[in-house]
């Protein structure tokens, strides 16, 4: 007794079961974790040092070089990935690991190690850092912030912070930050003359300062009985305590305090970033939640919290979530959901439609089981709900009820064969086990490979084979074990009973459809040369058009009612000239009706709230806007018509707007890399390729990641001050206290510290003549010299950037394109000529952007699809255990290409990344059909019948089937198409146009190469043992 017999004897016990798992399945997708994307790494992070003092060259050879040296010793390091920016005083590294890399905490940990001992034997002296920040690659869920132009930032400062407070009560937050742009500091600014009429020192003032404003231990005052503690108390409590520290005595013996010389009060430091919200100064908290948590379950909990909070909020003050991964996670997966639902609607009218009721009603029943079952098993499996999960389940609902249709189909053939009904049940599934379970393997053995893909890309596919193999298993197992039971229940007579006389058909359309069919198979079997031909024309025809009549982009623009405007202004620009600039952006949105709120960064970028979004370096010249809008639509529109108008409004800068975007993160569309040793040379080159891109029609926003070279400074130590005891040191460390600030100790107040900074008064820091009067005092005669006595003020010009990639000076051109264009079309019109340059010996040029993306991703890609058909070879070949028959199936794959060529054409898709993944799916699906056929000729032959009948009779018996499934397959994804998601719809078109066009070609071709290639030698064997196990029954 096989597994479908005992099933059905012992139903009673079945039929819970499958119950009991269709139940387990309505509450997995109720409580299945919800995302908008798969858990994506971003195996990325940075390596932060500064060099205050040294130009961009001097960081470049003494720090970076060597950062690189220690950092390129990891294997885990993706060198090709990994980039640095050296500029004054300052390296970013970008660290990149490669994605074969799991635990990246251990690698971020052993760097941390090698760099404090980079430190300690290897870099200069007055080296900040190198400090590793590994939380890079962190993507926000939610991002929140408090404005208001009445209220101060301590107020709102103390509002996030009481916010913060209360979001810690819940479990499932892993991370809160608040960011605030400005804080509070103790301002002390002086002016070197008025010291030096004191004669008091800058580092007299410092080592006062730090001294006085300290607690050491004092000791006890032991007796015979006790012991008395001892305590100083030097801590500052208030501005005027600090106002009134002794710094020193006159020439007259009279005190001279701190505010004798210097100016002191409370204020907010100069800001180095500022973030506003609809225009209102505004400071930020951003939360992360763990992965295992729901996202939408969590995000109500701190919804809830916030609409509280939003209610105590003090007059004056605004809260505004500016990022809700969870409520965009919540519309997502509804608007998923109604496409899925629409999907099943729409696959089970076709079975009715198409099919008599009581085959209709079995194999519609298949449906929600299957589907039941499936979540079940996903969530076992730890695979949640998202964009990719259940785009894969509205992808092969046409499918998981294939195997149904068959089933049930074959159950009625043997009831008109006159077989009762126990005994067309149990042989309706085991008689199709082998070819319904080949076909299956099929399926899952090309999608399966894809696992293998790696990266970003990787991870926000992986879910896709995995979702596909457990819905067709599922599909396996449904139909093996419920369709018999449901077919044995509730049909009782064959479609050719006696009984059934008279009653009117309702598959007349079938019909016709059969009669057709029947026309169209003798008159190909008789052309058959012909026949051959014009199929395997398709396939020739096929590759032209899809090299010259489809657009390539390997991955869309993402579907979020969020875009960003950035902006770079000429390096050196002060930070309040680039505030101004943004701000006349800014006010292009300021009443817009489209958008439902903005957040305006200068100085820096938003945190990263989205996988493929990456944040600028911190930078005086940089800012941002991010905006959120009603919805996609506006998206659009608004993009549009900001691309056109925000050049014209800061031509002094480089703005751009950009949408967010799928697969790997990327700089932009087109990048253009030159490397080499001399700097000259590769500008030289950069501003070449330039030219060539700005050339093309199509090119946009085209620029160079180096900076412009900066105007600076240089203090050249003149003779007379060695004599009079200055060092280069001394004297930058008094330029650098005065220009830039230092801050010499703290003043606590409670839990709160806040800076104390010397500073010179704002007045005497505006002009290279300020610098040239500030006053020294010597450390040999204590006299008081002006900085002209001693140092040469010498004006210079130094790169303003100095970028590495791969540890190699590299230059790269950026360029985006317009609408219209797509970035492959942009290349393929630059590329000969860039190709073509003369470069001298030790310099490349290579091609980033969506370019390199695509390359590493479709290499991969390749692979999958060579393991795919390699794995459906086998399966088929273990099956017919015969080349001729198997080549015969593996040639359906070509023959179905054409298909779905004209259906990205129809559909007006462009061809990439999901549409190359639904090649490889339609790799598997459409041997489905070559399957059923060309095993049911065997069985014709088995029974005598000669290869052309066989053949023909096999064509017409299975051409229902095949086109129940292929139907059924093609509607599912109707709703996919009808979206219009630039990321899913190319997936359905490919499959709906691939698999329909790949049963016409089959249910022809397949039975006249069948007869045109097998020999009747070729199945003796076959034929021989068919009999022998045909008598034997």
């Amino acid at each position: 007794m096989n597994f479908v017999q005992a099933s059905l004897k012992n139903r009673q016990v079945t039929i819970p079961v499958l119950i009991m798992m269709f139940s387990l399945g309505v509450w997995s997708l109720l409580t299945m974790p919800r995302r908008e994307d798969p858990r994506i790494i971003i195996p990325g992070g940075l390596v932060v040092a500064y060099y205050p003092g040294a130009n961009a060259l001097q960081v470049e050879e003494q720090v970076t070089n060597k950062i690189e040296e220690y950092l390129f010793q990891f294997e885990e390091v993706h060198k090709k990935k990994t980039f640095s920016v050296t500029s004054d005083g300052k390296v970013i590294v970008n660290v990149w690991l490669k994605d074969d890399v799991r635990e990246p905490d251990i690698f971020w940990s052993k760097l941390r190690h090698e760099m404090l001992l980079a430190k300690a034997l290897s870099l200069p002296q007055g080296v900040i850092g190198p400090v590793i920040n590994s939380d890079f690659g962190d993507t926000e869920t939610m991002i929140i912030g408090i404005s208001g132009n009445q209220a101060g930032y301590r107020e709102m400062t103390d509002q996030i912070s009481k916010l913060e407070e209360r979001l810690h009560m819940i479990p499932a937050l892993s991370k809160i930050k608040k960011s605030a742009d400005r804080e509070e500091q103790i301002s002390i600014t002086f002016s070197s003359e008025r010291l030096a009429q004191y004669d008091i020192s800058l580092q007299q003032v410092v080592k006062i300062m730090q001294s006085q404003n300290n607690i050491g231990p004092t000791g006890n005052i032991k007796n015979e009985s006790t012991s008395t503690p001892l305590y100083t108390d030097g801590y500052y409590r208030s501005e005027n305590e600090i106002r009134e520290q002794v710094v020193g005595a006159s020439r007259t013996g009279a005190v001279v305090r701190l505010g004798d010389v210097a100016d002191v009060k409370r204020e907010y430091g100069e800001p180095s970033e500022v973030v506003s919200i609809n225009g209102r100064r505004a400071v930020l908290l951003t939360i992360q939640m763990y992965e295992s948590e729901n996202v939408v379950k969590a995000g109500g909990e701190v919804n809830n919290v916030v609409s509280q909070f939003e209610k105590e909020l003090p007059p004056g003050m605004e809260l505004t979530v500016l990022v809700n991964q969870p409520d965009i996670v919540r519309r997502n997966i509804s608007q998923f959901l109604r496409e899925f639902f629409l999907a099943i609607i729409a696959v089970i009218l076709v079975v009715f439609l198409l099919l008599p009721f009581p085959i209709a009603a079995v194999s519609a029943t298949a449906i929600p089981m299957t589907i039941s079952v499936t979540f079940a098993l996903m969530h076992i499996f730890g695979i949640e709900l998202h964009q990719v999960s259940l785009a894969t389940m509205i992808a092969v609902l046409g499918l998981v009820v294939d195997d149904a249709i068959i089933i049930a189909d074959n159950y009625v053939e043997l009831l008109d064969k006159g077989h009762d009904r126990w005994t067309a049940a149990w042989k309706s599934a085991t008689e199709l086990v082998i070819p319904v379970l080949t076909a299956t393997l099929t399926i899952i053995a090309a999608f399966l490979p894809l696992v293998i893909l790696t990266g970003a890309v990787g991870d926000f596919i992986r879910a896709l084979p995995l979702t596909v193999t457990i819905a067709l298993s599922s599909s396996f197992l449904v139909a093996m074990v419920l369709t018999p039971i449901l077919c044995h229940l509730f049909i009782n007579r064959g479609l050719h009973d006696p009984l059934n006389a008279g009653k009117r058909s309702r598959s007349s359309f079938l019909d016709l459809m059969q009669k057709a069919y029947n026309r169209s198979i003798d008159w190909c079997l008789i052309h058959r040369k012909l026949t051959i031909s014009g199929s395997l024309a398709t396939i020739v025809l096929a590759a032209l058009l899809l090299k010259y009549g489809v657009k390539q982009k390997f991955f869309p623009e993402a579907e979020r009612d969020q875009f960003t405007v950035e902006l770079w202004m000429p390096t050196g620009t002060k930070f309040e000239t680039t505030h101004q600039a943004i701000v006349r952006i800014e006010d292009l949105i300021r009443n817009e009706e489209r958008v439902r709120s903005y957040a305006t960064f200068t100085g820096r970028s938003a945190p990263r709230f989205y996988y493929n979004y990456s944040p600028e370096i911190p930078a005086a010249n940089y800012a941002q806007i991010l905006i959120n809008t009603k919805d996609k639509k506006a998206t659009g529109s608004l993009y549009r018509e900001l691309k056109d108008k925000v050049t014209l409004l800061v031509p002094e800068g480089l703005p751009n707007v950009k949408l967010m975007q799928q697969g790997q993160p990327q700089k932009a569309h087109i990048e253009v890399r030159i490397s080499g040793d001399d700097m000259k040379t590769i500008k030289k080159t950069g501003d070449e390729i330039m030219r060539i891109i700005r050339n093309t029609p199509g090119s946009d926003m085209v620029r160079s990641d180096f900076k412009e070279d900066t105007y600076g400074i240089g203090i050249k130590l003149r003779d007379e001050a060695e004599r009079l005891g200055f060092t280069t040191g001394s004297i930058s460390q008094l330029i650098y206290a005065g220009f830039e600030g230092y801050t010499v100790s703290k003043m606590y107040e409670g839990e709160k510290s806040v800076d104390i900074v010397l500073r010179f008064d704002p007045r005497y820091r505006e002009n290279l003549d300020d610098l040239r009067n500030i006053y020294l005092q010597s450390p040999v005669s204590g006299a008081s010299v002006p900085l002209r006595q001693v140092a040469e003020l010498i004006p210079e010009w130094h790169e303003g950037s100095i970028n590495h990639r791969n540890g190699i000076r590299t230059l790269t051109i950026l360029s985006e394109t317009q609408d219209g264009v797509l970035p492959s079309e942009l290349l393929k019109a630059i590329r000969p000529e860039i190709e073509g340059m003369e470069l001298p010996a030790g310099y490349t040029i290579s091609f980033g952007g969506e370019y390199a993306n695509q390359q590493e991703t479709y290499s991969y890609m390749f692979i999958a699809l060579i393991i795919s058909i390699i794995a459906i070879f086998l399966v088929l070949l273990f099956q017919f255990r015969n080349l001729k028959e198997t080549g015969l199936v593996m040639l359906t794959i070509p023959l179905s290409i054409f298909g779905a060529v004209v259906g990205l054409m129809i559909t007006g898709n462009d061809f990439g990344f999901t549409a190359f993944t639904a090649m490889i799916a339609l790799s598997g699906i459409v041997v489905r059909n070559a399957i059923i056929l060309i095993d049911h000729t065997n069985e014709l032959i088995g029974k005598g019948m000669e290869i052309p009948r066989a053949a023909r009779e096999a064509g017409k018996r299975r051409l229902r089937p095949i086109f129940l499934t292929a139907m059924a397959a093609a509607i599912g994804v109707v709703p996919m198409i009808l979206s219009g998601s630039p990321l899913w719809s190319p997936l359905a078109s490919v499959i709906a146009f691939g698999v329909v066009w790949s049963m016409f070609i089959s249910t022809l071709s397949i039975p006249v190469l069948y007869t045109a290639v097998m020999k009747p030698g070729d199945k003796g064997a076959d034929i021989t043992t068919s009999k022998t196990e045909g008598s034997e029954n």
